[in-house]
């Protein structure tokens, strides 16, 4: 039976695109997919980091910590004017607000097509609340 917070593994997946909007962010449950036989490939994306050097700290250290543990990494690129089309009309809204309802789903529509481009076949699709 499952616990509460605990995270099922698909049968057979060792394999999952985990979206990281930082590495502070990512670390636990990296280190936790790991420890129990799954392997992240990290797909950093987030766009809603302004500027673009506070961006780039952020992916670098993303980038590094991926690395540190041999694990494979994803640019997403930067794209802050996409995401704010994206949360257009929601400027205004507190965090947690209906912004960031709008936001999640912006960014697995960015990262879905990257599965067609992997000869990987990733199970899941997880995200981790920036």
């Amino acid at each position: 039976m499952k616990k509460p917070y605990e995270i099922e593994i698909p049968d057979g997946a060792d394999r999952v695109l985990l979206h990281a909007c930082c590495a502070p962010c990512s670390t636990a449950i990296v280190e936790w997919m790991m420890a129990h036989g799954v392997r992240p490939t990290i797909y950093y994306f987030n766009p809603n980091i302004y500027p673009l050097e506070e961006y780039t700290i952020r992916k670098n250290e993303s980038k590094r910590h991926a690395e540190s543990l041999g694990l494979e990494w994803i640019d997403g690129d930067y794209d802050h004017a996409g995401w704010l089309r994206g949360i257009c009309g929601l400027e205004n809204e507190p965090e947690r607000g209906r912004r960031c309802s709008r936001c999640p789903r912006w960014i697995i529509r960015r990262q879905t097509p990257l599965c067609s481009l992997k000869t990987i076949i990733f199970a899941r699709f997880p995200s981790l609340p920036g």
